[in-house]
Parts: structure tokens; sequence; C-alpha cells
């Protein structure tokens, strides 16, 4: 019995030393401080939440050892440790998009992968049964939903790229497996990323396609799916934003729904009828829409409404017969709608210091009454929010037309709670996909540090209107670079930190970005400008356009962003650092997965030979097995470790440039 007893005590032991090792592995050093990132990946490793339709079940990632995809009945327990995985798969090691429980199967469904090689395809799982089921096999599906009774699915699959392109629109049946081609796109509306919304008796689908493959023209087409006509509902000859044009699941009735697209520069509600195949614009907004849901009151049916911009969402109510809304209200969370049952609608929310909140709004008909169902502990948040933020409006270089002054641009600075010390503080700009009112774990990591983050929006970036993020069309590498390079300036005189202690940092686009910053020539579109930026960090971005452009799987963003790669390739390689390298204003740490299909894994390896040979400080840091981002709780170390790794060899001086 004694013995049974000491081996119990020493088994606990080590099962104690082995948790605190784990813990321990967690805590990084920088600048003499411990930075403890635990908390980001044990106390609160959740991510990418969502609901089911009856608001009962959240579902959501969890990054351990692995990458799990996991759901709760929150109705029961509200412990998200005491979640059960949704499926038997590591997320870490393949993708997994826009999963979706079906009510009336009790499946999770989702778009996904299987290396973290982007070959997306539809899989699914039973909660009751954690084995995955692939349902389709192609090499990327862009849209696909539910038809009312959750008993098929029509998607987009693309089959092929560029000259040889060709998209099917499918029907798939969940019951039997049968998968029906209901019609192929042509070139000169060519199907895209969005949903699909179904007529109530499947006499008709509903999506999103590009007009001669033009990012810049998204419209929405209605697919007769017995006659197999096409009618576009928008007008193909002003342009639309493929992020501003999107469809409702639900419809009013059989006859007419309503759908949302940016012709008029703003995310806008229109209304469909399908006796007379015409549509009419309902909503004149100068802010998007974010999301539209039906809620029902006293029997009568209303149109629930998201208005958001990357500082405040309104909560709206309209009228559905005269598309007048009935009142209006504020928040300072950045708001998504999670589910919708009568009057009670579920929003998610967060923002620049709120990590993650369920908010119940109780829909009247002349007011509406909001509540938080669900919050984190004070004690946890204290350990996930490192920062005071402010938010700035910042000057740059041009005339902004609508007001006849210089044009402003929006930012968030955080402000780390324990700063470095006077004379060693550091500050990092993201490069891109920066100011939004969202929680974001990479700032607060290196608030933790001490680190000071800025996240501007410079142009081309989302939430101010479908002009303004298309100001970067064909641009890439031009005017939002001076943006940056005017916000760096406008920050170092303002926290009067000096430029070789400012840096620059970003992923994808904002690790090109990045890249570009830290070798910038001073002119571009006749604008000079000019930051010695003290360093850089970019993750999974590319170094040359042309080459991103021709191994990427989508092209055509480079096409939109960049231009043409032959028309214009005396103008992409002018903008592609590859070519500007000796001119590195400091130190370069480049990461990158290996298994990078969006921005294949050469953005950054050409880069690293080309700092090698040009004997200017570097470092490259290879991921294996990752796709584009990083994932996983040991790769999250791994990176986080890097980035103050390299941060400290500058400050120690064993990266500096000569």
């Amino acid at each position: 019995m004694n013995k049974l007893i000491i081996a119990m005590m020493l088994t606990m032991a080590c099962m104690a030393s082995s948790a605190q090792q784990k813990t321990s592995d967690l805590v990084l050093k920088f600048q003499g401080r411990n930075v403890d990132i635990a908390p980001f990946f044990e106390d609160f490793p959740y991510s990418q939440f969502s609901l089911s339709d009856d608001g009962q079940k959240l579902f959501f990632f969890k990054t351990s050892n692995q990458n799990k995809l996991q759901w709760l009945d929150i109705t029961k327990e509200k412990d998200l440790s005491k979640a059960t995985d949704v499926v038997d798969l590591d997320f870490s090691k393949r993708n997994c998009w826009q999963p979706v429980y079906n009510e009336k199967d009790g499946n999770v469904y989702w778009i996904g992968d299987e290396n973290n090689e982007e070959i997306i395809n539809i899989y699914r799982s039973n909660l009751l049964s954690p084995k995955p089921e692939k349902l389709t096999d192609v090499p990327y599906i862009y849209a696909w939903d539910f038809n009312p009774d959750k008993t098929k699915i029509a998607y987009v699959a693309r089959l092929a790229q560029n000259e040889k392109r060709l998209d099917e629109l499918r029907i798939l049946d969940l019951k039997t497996g049968s998968d029906e081609l209901v019609c192929q796109d042509k070139p000169d509306f060519r199907y895209t990323w969005g949903d699909v919304s179904w007529q109530p008796e499947g006499k008709g689908l509903m999506l999103l396609a590009l007009k001669d493959a033009d990012r810049t023209y998204a419209n929405i087409i209605y697919i007769d799916t017995e006659t197999k006509q096409t009618t576009v509902l928008t007008d193909p000859s002003k342009p639309g934003s493929y992020a501003g044009t999107s469809v409702m699941d639900e419809w009013i009735s059989g006859d007419e729904c309503f759908f949302f697209s940016d012709q008029d520069g703003y995310k806008n509600l229109y209304r469909f009828d399908r006796r007379t195949m015409k549509a009419a614009q309902v909503t004149h907004f100068t802010s998007d829409i974010e999301d539209a849901r039906f809620v029902t009151i006293k029997n009568e049916k209303y149109l629930f409404v998201l208005q958001s911009n990357p500082i405040e969402t309104s909560l709206m109510l309209m009228d559905i017969k005269t598309g007048k809304m009935l009142y209006q209200q504020s928040s300072d969370l950045s708001l998504s709608i999670g589910a919708v049952q009568g009057d009670q609608v579920s929003l998610l929310a967060n923002s620049t210091s709120v990590v993650f909140q369920i908010v119940k709004a109780e829909v009247g008909k002349k007011s509406m009454k909001l509540s938080v169902l669900f919050d984190l502990p004070e004690t946890l948040k204290d350990r996930l929010v490192h920062s005071d933020v402010d938010r700035l409006s910042i000057p740059t270089f041009d005339v902004d037309p609508a007001t006849g002054k210089t044009r402003m641009l929006h930012a968030y600075l955080y402000k780390p709670k324990n700063p470095l010390p006077k004379g060693k503080e550091l500050v990092m700009i993201e490069s891109f996909y920066g100011g939004n009112n969202r929680y974001n774990t990479e700032y607060q990591i290196f608030n933790a540090a001490g680190i000071a983050v800025l996240s501007p929006s410079p142009r081309g970036s989302a939430g101010f209107g479908r002009d303004f993020a298309a100001m970067n069309d064909k641009d890439l590498g031009g005017n939002e670079i001076i943006d940056i390079i005017y916000c760096a300036d406008y920050i170092s005189k303002k926290l009067d930190v000096p430029a070789e202690r400012i840096g620059v940092f970003g992923m994808s686009h904002g690790g090109y970005a990045t890249m570009r910053l830290m070798t910038f020539p001073g002119e571009v579109n006749g604008n000079k400008a000019h930051f010695k930026f003290g360093f850089g960090i970019e993750t999974a971005g590319f170094c040359d356009i042309i080459y991103q452009h021709t191994h990427s799987n989508i092209p055509d963003w480079t096409a939109l962003e960049a231009g043409d790669p032959v028309k214009d390739a005396a103008k992409l390689i002018d903008r592609s650092s590859l070519y500007h390298a000796e001119k590195l204003t400091g130190p370069l740490l480049l990461l990158h997965g290996n298994h990078d299909n969006r921005v294949d894994i050469e953005g950054s390896r050409l880069m690293d030979r080309k700092l090698t040979h040009l004997n200017l400080p570097h470092r490259y840091v290879e991921f294996e097995g990752l796709g584009h981002g990083i994932k996983g709780v040991d790769n999250n170390r791994k990176f986080y470790y890097e980035c103050f790794r390299f941060l400290d060899e500058i400050e120690n001086g064993e990266l500096k440039m000569k």
C-alpha cells in the first residue's frame, strides 16, 4: 500500500513537473523581462467563434499542441475548457473555414483542406461521432450554403485558373450523396467567393459573379435551376467590390429577398422580386452595412440591421414593407450576428480591449435592450489585455476631395501598461490590415513585452466604403506605402521615439508592405517620402510581385492590386523589394510556412538569398508544414521567440547595419 501511494505521489509530481515545464516554455525572455504568453495559449486559447442557428451551441478553435475545433452547449455550461472536440483532426496541419452546424442531421460542415495547401473541399463530422467525412473532390470551393431545410448544399467549384479557368455551380444531396451540375460560368461573368442563397422552393440560386473576372465589378446573379438561365441583378456597368457584395440566406417570401451591394460606394441593401426579375436599392447609407437578419416581433417580421465601421457599430430595426429605419442605437463594440430566435438576437462581440463577449439584443418595435450573456472573468481579462488604447487621426500627404482638406487616416495606438524604459522604447507599426476595432492577440503580446503598437488604416483598408478600399487598386506598393511612412513620422514625433527604434510588421500583403517599406526608394507616383525604419518583421510575404502572381492560388488578387504582370512588368519590378534590397534601412526578420500556396515560400526565401548576398543583417525562419499563417501553440511559441530574439539581438548590437 505504501509503495502504491509513493508511486502515485511520484506520478503526480512528474505530471506537475511536466505541466510546470510546459508553462515555463511559454515564458519568453525580452529586454531582461519575462513575457508570459501562456495566458493567450493556455488560459484563453480560443478564437473564431460562431453560434448554431438556435444560439445554444458555441463553436470555436482551441490552440494547444493541436489546433482543435470545439463546441459547447452554453445553455448548460459557460466554462470553455469543458468544451468537446467537434472532430478528431488537428487544424494546425490543415485548414478549416466557415464551420456551420446543421441541426437537421447533427453534423458540422466546413470547407477546408488536408495539408495546409488550400485544396479546398466540403467536409463534415457528426457531434456524436467525431470522424471526418470528405464530401467533394475538387481543386477549390469558392462559395457554398444549405437549402432552407438543410438537406442539400449548393456550392461553386473552381476547377482551373487564369485562361484555363472553369467554374461550376453544383448541388450536393446530403442524404443520397448525389452531386448534380447546375451550370458552368462564362467568361463575361465568373463565379467568385461569397455565399449562396436558395429560393425557398429550390427554383433558383443567388450568388456572386465578377464581370470579365474583374474583382472591382462584383455582381449578384440569379440562376434558375430548371432553365439554367442566368440573370444579373446588379448593374454590370457599375463598379462593386466582392467584399461589399453579398446575399442574404433567408428570403422574405418565395418571390422576394434582400441582397447587399456597394455599387453606390457603400454596402447597402437591395430588394429583388423574382416575379419581375428586377432589383431596387432600399437603403442609401454612407457607411457599410455589416449584416442583416429577420426578426419576428409579435408575429410580424422586421429586419435587424448592423451597420459598422472600424470605430463603432450601429444597430437598427427596419420596416420591411416601407424600408424605413424605425430606430437606431450605437455601440463601441465590434458586433456580428451569431443567431436569431424570434425577437432575440445573439451577437458576438469584441473590441480593441474586449476579448470576447456574447451580447443579447431583445428587439422591440420602438427600442432594443442589450445585455451581456457571456463574458470572461476579470482576472483573466487582466492577463489578456496589456494596453491602453487611443484612437488617432493622422494626416497623410494628399487632399481628400470629399473635404477639400488634408486626408486623415484612422489608427489605434496600443500603449503598453508596463512600457520599456525611457530611451529603450520600441514602436511597431502594422504595415497593412490595421485599424480594426477588434481584440488582437499579437498586439497584446507585444504590449506585454513593453512594446507600443500603432495600427493604422492606410488607403486600401476596409471599413470606410468601397472607394477608399479601392484606392490602392493597380497601385500595390504605391500611395498606401506613403501613408504608412507618414504614420511612422507622426508617431515618432508624438511619442518622441527616434526612427531607429520604430519598426514595421505585417503578414501576407502586410509582409510585402513590410519589405517594401524597409527598402523604399524614396518616391512613387511622383510623391516623395522617407522614413528610416529601424527594423522589420514580415510573415508570409512576397518580395517579387510577378513571381507572386505566377506562383499563387489567387493570381486575380495581384492582377487587381498590382496590375497586369506583362503590360505593367516594369512597374511591378520597380515596386518589388527584391530589386531594392540594397536600400534596406535596418535588420529584417523573415518568417514563412513551407506549405503556403497563397504566398509561395519563395516570397521570403528570395529575399533571404538576396540579403545574404548583400551581407545585410537579417534572419530567415521557416515553419515546417504550415500554410498561410501561424497555427498551433508550438508554432506560435516559436514565432514569438524568434521575434523577441531578433529584437534583443538588435538592441545588443548583434544585428546592425554597416
